[in-house]
């Protein structure tokens, strides 16, 4: 069933398309965004996406139009969402729009700004922790919330990246916005040092993530800033890196870096805040760790793990094992949301339903099983589907 699809976002705080995001790197909300696009395009969408882009162009078969051009739509699933500027869709009022279903690709916690929600059939959450906050401080009936997970772009990735025979069993990487975590990084990272002279630290990102003017590192022996790299070539070095850190207080909506360095082999270490739990289970494919960023109880916990990592190879490399293969591709959630469309207008689906229904653990509803796993039709509650299932 191939669908005419529509993506819209007025965010202008930063120029992107496919080809910005790969070569320079952006920020999640705008990476999501174009992920999905070419995701569905490549399983035979029709896909235009009105964004701050460069020019209107067609790549990779998903046409790129400004903006500001977003006069009349006529599609058959619209798309909206926003991640910066205020997070302010009120543009989109000005649009002569025609769809079967309207989406609001959701990006963080909070609403956006100047639009109705009422406007949307179903409003697409990033985690259970997001779903949580929009039903209770939104005012989103349930039943109209859809969780879906992030990908990754697989073929960034070897197939199998358990064992890479370069990776530094002494490198660690902090791949985010300086403000969510690097002062923690880096005080962990001098805690080690102390103990291990040949650990290192690899900064990724910076300031200009977010559009923002870059601001310069302390310089501290092995400590190296790569600034803002793309994506390709971040997948590249993240398989040579041996732990990756997300140590922070900020409840993170969902964390596609975090998923990223997992599927590069990167053994995580993140704050149980935010969607981090629904991610990572503590000594199996990484580790949760409680306590505040700032305290020096954190940072000290933090670095008897990686110390004591550091000295079992054979531990690093089950739980290695374990990430790789957690995160799911963007190619499988473009097929979930094709399937929830399907199910959505009535359309015949390619997921066969099993005869005996899944309940929802939370409110007792059904479930729909999808490629990723189960989705209460009633509170929007997503549980995913095992690895090994």
């Amino acid at each position: 069933m191939a669908y005419s699809i529509t993506f819209y976002c007025p965010d202008s705080h930063l120029e992107y398309d496919l080809n910005s995001i790969e070569k320079i790197g952006a920020g999640g909300g705008l990476t999501a965004r174009i992920r999905m696009a070419h995701a569905l395009s490549s399983l035979g969408q029709v896909v235009t996406i009105y964004n701050h882009c460069p020019q209107e162009q067609n790549i990779n078969g998903v046409q790129y139009v400004p903006a500001d051009l977003a006069r009349k739509i006529d599609t058959e699933v619209y798309i909206a969402g926003t991640s910066g500027d205020g997070l302010d869709l009120s543009s989109m009022n000005g649009i002569d729009l025609r769809a079967d279903l309207k989406i609001l690709m959701v990006h963080g916690v909070d609403p956006p700004n100047g639009i109705d929600l009422d406007k949307f059939d179903y409003v697409y959450a990033l985690s259970n922790f997001v779903r949580d906050r929009i039903v209770t401080g939104w005012g989103i009936d349930a039943n109209k919330v859809f969780t879906s997970y992030r990908g990754i772009t697989d073929d960034y990735f070897s197939l199998m990246n358990s064992e890479v025979q370069t990776r530094d069993p002494y490198s660690i990487a902090y791949t985010s916005h300086p403000t969510k975590g690097l002062t923690a990084a880096i005080k962990i990272f001098t805690i080690l040092r102390k103990r291990e002279p040949r650990f290192s630290l690899h900064l990724y990102g910076g300031y200009r993530l977010w559009g923002g003017a870059e601001k310069e590192i302390e310089h501290i022996p092995n400590l190296i800033d790569h600034g803002l790299i793309g994506q390709r070539e971040l997948a590249s070095e993240l398989q040579t890196i041996s732990y990756v850190l997300h140590i922070q207080d900020r409840e993170e909506p969902f964390g596609i870096s975090l998923i990223e360095a997992m599927r590069a082999g990167c053994i995580v270490l993140a704050s149980s805040v935010g969607a981090f739990p629904e991610i990572i289970q503590t000594g199996q494919n990484g580790f949760l760790i409680d306590g505040k960023s700032s305290d020096e109880s954190t940072h000290t916990a933090v670095s008897r793990i990686l110390l004591d990592l550091s000295k079992n190879e054979d531990r690093r490399n089950l739980i290695r094992k374990n990430a790789v293969h957690s995160p799911l591709s963007w190619r499988t959630i473009a097929a979930v949301w094709i399937e929830h469309w399907n199910w959505a207008l009535k359309k015949t689906s390619g997921v066969e339903q099993p005869i005996q229904k899944t309940i929802c653990p939370a409110c007792g509803a059904e479930m729909l099983l999808l490629p990723d796993g189960s989705h209460c039709t009633a509170c929007g509650r997503y549980q995913k589907k095992s690895v090994n299932s």
